[in-house]
């Protein structure tokens, strides 16, 4: 009897892992945040997913020229890590963009524009050349490496972060590249106002997707592990009969 329960037990336990978790919906307050030292602080969720809204609107008027917002994140999963701005209905943000900075403000990866028609944006995870699938197709050496603190920030279009001298931290070539840093650049130290970033209170609000879950194709595994246990246990029951 004992032996069933630990059976079943193990069973359920690995289809419980093997249903994908939702993720957490994240609300955010505008504020004066688009420093590293003023980000949002969202490293105590832990959540495989979450999506986080707001809007680019402030009281501020550092914030309301640069259209900038910056969150504190923890990634637990870093090769499988993505982020990607998602349609946030009326009032919504249709022109994104999107950067990852590493604990110390140094810059990772960013992207501007999904596609030539699509003007969100998305950072893939280094898994695959493009996750999620409508992601621009990336090299896999971009992204974060390993887990820990890192910074994401979300700009309207074409606004790029600048180091402590106004050197720009990425120079993508198109719009809808995924690039990392450029080389020689310090940690954020600001953002260059963008020739496309002039404020607009009519669009202002945003949707932001993140991913650190494990892939998929790991879940049949556990189901698996349990699957063989029984198997296991059925042979050294016929054996002591």
């Amino acid at each position: 009897m004992y032996g069933k329960f630990c059976t079943y037990s193990i069973v359920t336990l690995g289809l419980v892992l093997a249903i994908p978790s939702f993720g957490d919906v994240v609300p955010v307050a505008t504020t004066d945040d688009e420093t590293i030292a003023g980000a949002v602080d969202l490293s105590g969720d832990t959540s495989p997913s979450i999506d986080i809204t707001g809007s680019l609107a402030s009281s501020s008027i550092t914030e309301q020229v640069y259209g900038v917002v910056v969150f504190k994140i923890d990634i637990l999963n870093p090769l499988n890590f993505s982020a990607e701005t998602v349609d946030a209905g009326p009032h919504g943000l249709a022109d994104t963009a999107l950067f990852l900075f590493d604990s110390s403000g140094n810059g990772v990866y960013m992207n501007d524009d999904k596609s030539g028609g699509d003007t969100l944006s998305c950072l893939p995870s280094s898994m695959a050349l493009s996750t999620p699938a409508d992601c621009p197709v990336s090299s896999t050496t971009l992204g974060p490496q390993s887990a820990g603190i890192y910074y994401l920030a979300i700009s309207a279009s074409s606004n790029y972060p600048i180091d402590a001298l106004s050197n720009e931290i990425f120079s993508p070539s198109s719009s809808t590249d995924v690039v990392g840093p450029n080389s020689l650049v310090g940690p954020l130290g600001g953002w260059d106002g963008g020739a496309f970033a002039s404020p607009d209170f009519d669009n202002v609000n945003y949707s932001i997707e993140l991913s650190d879950a494990p892939e998929p194709a790991s879940w049949p595994v556990v189901a698996g592990l349990g699957l063989a246990i029984i198997l296991v246990q059925r042979r050294l029951r016929l054996r002591t009969r």
